[in-house]
């Protein structure tokens, strides 16, 4: 008997069979509230799924904050075929992730929700120093161009990237991945949720 990965509730057949895996019931699933909105930051073409709202909030809290792994699930749900048809053929880049919550969750949260479009993965950028974003206010935020460096070796070969994150706010990870890459590639950006407050489509 499958059961809701987010309320253990039991899930219905009829209902099912709109999804690719059948993990979440039909109340959690409208409580997902889908964006789908494309927007450009730094010129490259990007994509957000969901509305960042109390029940997304709740979900990745869950998720990095309580270990809850099998939440990982849950985030590409409604979207996953689409993206493997969309984005056949890239390569997918890890925003980088603070090696100490890693190491403390004992797996890559990025790397676990993204796994399931079946995309290469390369983590070419690392954090050099300690920095959480939700550490500092949206004007300090810039300055995590000063705590990423890559590994461009890593991108030998590779002619394709997509850039995925959890949750796009002010956009400056993003900005700061895309301008460490090399200029030899066609980039595109794949974030999987945006706060609401930001509504413009361009991230300069």
């Amino acid at each position: 008997m499958n059961r809701c990965l987010v309320c253990n509730e039991i899930l219905q057949d009829n209902f099912n069979s709109i999804f690719s895996n059948n993990k979440m019931c039909y109340n959690c699933f409208n409580k997902l509230k889908r964006r789908n909105k494309k927007f450009k930051i730094k010129g490259v073409n990007g994509l957000v799924l969901y509305y960042y709202n109390d029940f997304f909030k709740d979900i990745l809290f869950r998720y990095k904050g309580c270990y809850d792994y099998v939440l990982k699930d849950v985030f590409l749900e409604y979207n996953l075929e689409k993206l493997k048809r969309k984005y056949k053929g890239y390569t997918l880049v890890l925003a980088p992730s603070n090696k100490d919550r890693e190491e403390k969750r004992n797996f890559n949260h990025l790397e676990s929700i993204f796994l399931s479009l079946n995309l290469p993965i390369i983590k070419c950028f690392k954090k050099i120093k300690k920095w959480k974003q939700s550490d500092h206010k949206y004007e300090e935020r810039s300055n995590i161009q000063n705590v990423i460096k890559i590994d461009k070796s890593m991108l030998n070969g590779v002619e394709r990237v997509l850039i995925v994150d959890d949750v796009l706010t002010s956009g400056s990870t993003i900005k700061t991945l895309i301008s460490l890459l090399p200029t030899n590639i066609d980039k595109k950006v794949l974030v999987l949720s945006s706060n609401c407050r930001f509504l413009k489509n361009e991230f300069d």
